[in-house]
């Protein structure tokens, strides 16, 4: 099924916790497709030093949740501290899509809630999936439109 995961760091080497993060989900996603890094303001939580981000996405042959576990998974292997909420990141991956699915579970919300109102999400997106969609909210193209009139 179709994954897409959105990377995001803005401690120490930002380019190097991004590389590191997708040389793990090599092994964990086929035909892995990477943006470029784009550099954002942080949006939310204290003030704190711009994000490095990027998306990537491929195919999985896990269950949602399974790949959900194995994100976070890396995230801790990579040294991941959960201090604050929105607070600063050495790594951060979210899964946004995941196919078709949508799930409103404890564990797991899809789409990601509140990616269809995040540039630095769909821009990336876009770039390397054109024809990308968001369950219950529609092509991207449309919303990065939608968001871009907004700013």
């Amino acid at each position: 099924m179709k994954a897409v995961i959105a990377l995001g760091s803005n401690i120490e080497n930002r380019k190097l916790n991004l590389d590191i993060a997708i040389t793990h989900l090599e092994k964990l996603i086929s035909n892995l497709v990477t943006s470029k890094y784009i550099e954002t303001k942080a949006v939310g939580g204290p003030i704190q030093a711009d994000y490095l981000n990027a998306v990537a996405f491929g195919e999985s042959d896990l269950e949602a949740e399974e790949l959900l576990k194995r994100l976070l998974e890396i995230e801790n292997t990579m040294g991941r501290v959960r201090v604050e909420k929105w607070g600063p990141r050495l790594i951060d991956l979210d899964l946004i899509v995941f196919g078709d699915q949508i799930i409103d579970s404890d564990m797991l919300k899809l789409p990601h809630p509140l990616a269809h109102t995040r540039e630095f999400v769909i821009g990336p997106w876009l770039s390397i999936d054109p024809n990308g969609f968001i369950p219950g909210i529609g092509e991207i193209k449309t919303v990065l439109a939608s968001l871009t009139q907004k700013s």
